[in-house]
């Protein structure tokens, strides 16, 4: 009996049906979005905080000697600044080259057009997310010994360039942290939108079968006899709008990689696919908190609306 009334709900509302996955897949779609743009305005103001940085400069070798000294003294260095918990990449002039080239391929070919050799030297990056360690690194730096392999030093303590940047760092971090809030509130809102839209959808279909639902309380059928069927047209309304919604995300996806492609030379379809195994755990963690959610709301509106009957 169970499964007649479920195809029962079927028949008697076909264009219904239609039109509620069509929009509720959309909801589902646009509640993707944001959570997407969240995850990533996330990930953003987190890389951000790294982002007060300075570069050392290191002069370049002659003789075996200076190679062997210099080398260690940089090593040196490295090891000190790692052991504060600071971030540090040494890139050697063929890795400073290389990583140069791929930001900015045109430079590198007018060097090797204008026969240049490398003008770049041996390179550290030292990232850090506060005055505190900026104080840090800048007092091991500052040390005696490293001063002879140094090209820039006295570019980089100017207080001025850390307090511009570090302004400039916190406010985007400020406005990232909004967003997301932003992000998360708009999520909820379209949450409930959802659950209120399948309520609305359930209590239409409850009322067309009022009078059979009469019979059954009189023949005393059970209550979960009675919810069984809607509770079955919800799962599966959710389920067929959850998996259309994941068409729209990949014809999104399909056509945002040839436009990244064309403008920015950036393969979006390499980063999903980099991330795969995490991206399915979270679309398999959503569906299922959508269904659970969905079901609940849905078993505890029906339990209120059979007892009006």
């Amino acid at each position: 009996m169970i499964i007649k009334n479920f195809f029962r709900l079927f028949k008697t509302n076909i264009v219904q049906i239609f039109a509620t996955v069509f929009l509720l897949s959309f909801l589902i779609f646009f509640l993707n979005i944001l959570i997407t743009l969240t995850v990533n305005v996330y990930w953003f103001s987190n890389e951000l905080k790294w982002k007060l940085w300075i570069y050392l400069y290191f002069k370049e070798w002659n003789t075996p000697d200076e190679i062997s000294n210099d080398y260690n003294l940089i090593i040196n260095l490295k090891t000190a600044l790692e052991n504060k918990w600071i971030k540090v990449k040494y890139l050697s002039k063929q890795e400073a080259i290389k990583t140069l080239s791929k930001r900015l391929p045109k430079i590198i070919q007018n060097f090797e057009k204008y026969g240049i050799k490398n003008p770049i030297p041996p390179t550290m990056y030292i990232t850090f997310r506060s005055e505190k360690e900026y104080d840090i690194v800048k007092k091991i730096v500052w040390n005696k010994k490293y001063q002879d392999i140094l090209l820039n030093l006295s570019d980089i303590w100017t207080s001025n360039s850390f307090k511009t940047q570090e302004a400039r760092i916190s406010k985007i971090i400020e406005f990232s942290n909004f967003m997301i809030k932003f992000y998360i509130f708009l999520s909820i809102v379209l949450f409930v939108i959802i659950l209120w839209f399948l309520v609305l959808i359930l209590k239409i279909n409850f009322y067309s079968f009022k009078e059979q639902i009469e019979v059954e309380k009189l023949i005393w059928f059970s209550i979960l006899q009675i919810k069984a069927p809607f509770l079955l047209y919800t799962l599966f309304i959710i389920l067929i709008s959850f998996v259309l919604s994941l068409m729209y995300g990949g014809i999104l996806v399909n056509y945002l990689n040839i436009y990244f492609q064309n403008v920015f030379d950036f393969n979006l379809l390499e980063i999903i696919n980099n991330n795969l195994s995490y991206i399915q755990k979270w679309l398999l963690t959503e569906a299922w908190t959508i269904i659970i959610i969905s079901i609940i709301v849905s078993n505890l509106f029906l339990s209120r609306l059979i007892k009006k009957i």
